[in-house]
């Protein structure tokens, strides 16, 4: 029997496992690995609070990139008001990505089995043509093909903070369930970051009934836009993807054709989010023909304005949180942290406001990191991550942006070379594919690596 080891089960651990036992590959042993017992949830779909809502409709969240409405589905059965441009809460999802392996191993097809460990893996290494697979718990397993799965890791500290404050004045990760308590729900608190993140922890915050003020700070201080509650039914007169890939690869004239055709499309009634959807399909291609300098140049000046054009918030979520701003709890500034002070029971935030440059200062109970994750794999705190770094079977993407695959999504290794035993899947593909982070493409990615595992294990 020919045994796979996915290591990760949130969604693109859980819904490769579930491809791979639909493709019903003869005597294939699927050992799904997580750390935690909740299986396909991952970060992203285990709140439970009811203002966390998934960032994109439901009518495209579907695992199954064949079943466009399996998951519509789903929703429906359980309420029938649902429809394919709801934007429902994320805790439902993660009860589908758990239905989806649930089900994917009662109907799979042919002699697979699946087996779910609860444990961390400490190391991989080399073993004929497939690799020893070492747990925390001690026990080792013979793999013929391995799967990285994992998602994303703990953000970086920002200048300033660190564990020396302690848990009760800073949380270090948003989603580690390790909340501050300092002040209690009248306190001030810093949320450091005002992306995604930020409005996702500032809703967590109004759901528990925080009273008192939230500020939120980040160097541009942009936030967040809103997904409109419908689409526009009018066809989008743009040709905007034959000539992007026309033009030479350079940030500045793929900025600058973007910006003339949303002032096209607006004279037609459109607006800008009508010209960022044909862009999906062609990004990846964008991405790969831009040289380095010119990746290294978009990080720098365009990434911030792209992220929140690009990943947007559902516009239930998105009416809170504007609320909350209106009513003056929720502050929101653009600049820097040029100090941090502690006191009993309180920190002083030192900020250079970016517009005057003026230096202001805030006293909060507590602070929580909302930069985002880290993504830089050299700066990583982890057993498994340090191993494969230091024996070499990884190459780190230069930008930080992850690990390097080829287009099978083999982990390409710090010689150059494809180890043809090890493949990587999640959002870390943003480092050759950039356009890789979400359900939409994860969902391809994770059917096609199933159906190439499954014909090289026949």
């Amino acid at each position: 029997m020919k045994t796979v080891v996915i290591i990760g089960a949130g969604f693109s651990g859980a819904v490769t496992a579930a491809q791979l036992l639909r493709q019903g590959s003869p005597d294939v042993r699927i050992v799904l690995i997580n750390r935690s017992g909740a299986m396909a949830r991952g970060l992203a779909y285990g709140t439970n609070s009811p203002l966390h809502l998934l960032n994109v409709p439901a009518g495209n969240m579907s695992a199954y990139v064949d079943e466009p409405e399996h998951f519509l589905r789903f929703c429906q059965a359980r309420d029938s008001a649902y429809s394919a441009s709801s934007f429902v809460p994320r805790k439902m999802y993660g009860d589908y990505l758990a239905s989806v392996l649930d089900e994917a191993e009662r109907h799979g097809f042919g002699d697979v089995e699946l087996e779910r460990v609860i444990s961390e893996v400490d190391s991989l290494s080399p073993n004929g043509a497939g690799a020893i697979v070492k747990l925390a718990n001690g026990q080792q397993i013979i793999a013929d093909q391995v799967v990285l799965a994992f998602g994303n890791f703990s953000p970086l500290d920002p200048p300033g903070f660190n564990s020396s404050l302690g848990v009760e004045q800073y949380q270090a990760d948003p989603w580690s369930g390790v909340a501050g308590s300092s002040g209690g729900l009248d306190s001030p608190v810093l949320l450091v970051g005002t992306g995604l993140t930020a409005l996702d922890v500032a809703l967590g915050l109004l759901q528990q009934g925080h009273r008192g003020p939230i500020h939120m700070v980040s160097r541009r201080g942009l936030q967040p836009l809103p997904h409109r509650a419908q689409r526009s039914a009018l066809e989008v007169p743009l040709n905007i993807v034959e000539k992007l890939l026309q033009l030479p690869p350079t940030v500045a004239g793929y900025m600058r054709l973007i910006r003339q055709e949303i002032a096209t499309s607006q004279v037609h009634g459109l607006d800008w989010r009508d010209a960022l959807a044909l862009l999906r399909s062609i990004t990846p291609d964008l991405w790969v023909r831009l040289p380095s300098i010119e990746r290294r140049r978009f990080l720098r000046h365009v990434q911030p304005y792209w992220d929140v054009h690009r990943h947007r918030v559902a516009p239930a979520a998105y009416q809170r949180f504007d609320e909350a701003q209106a009513a003056g709890q929720i502050h929101s500034m653009a600049g820097r942290i040029k100090s941090v002070t502690r006191h009993t029971g309180s920190l002083t935030v030192e900020l250079q406001l970016r517009a005057t440059g003026r230096l202001e200062e805030i006293s909060v109970g507590r602070v929580i990191n909302c930069t985002g994750p880290n993504t830089n794999l050299s700066r990583v705190n982890d057993t498994l991550i340090t191993q494969l770094r230091v024996d070499g079977l990884v190459k780190l993407d230069p930008l930080g942006l992850g690990l390097s695959v080829d287009d099978q999504l083999s982990v390409i290794n710090a010689n150059g070379n494809a180890v043809p035993w090890l493949h990587y899947i999640g959002p870390m593909l943003k480092a050759d594919f950039w356009e890789a982070t979400a359900v939409p493409e994860l969902r391809q990615y994770a059917k096609a690596l199933a159906v190439r595992l499954s014909d090289q294990l026949r």
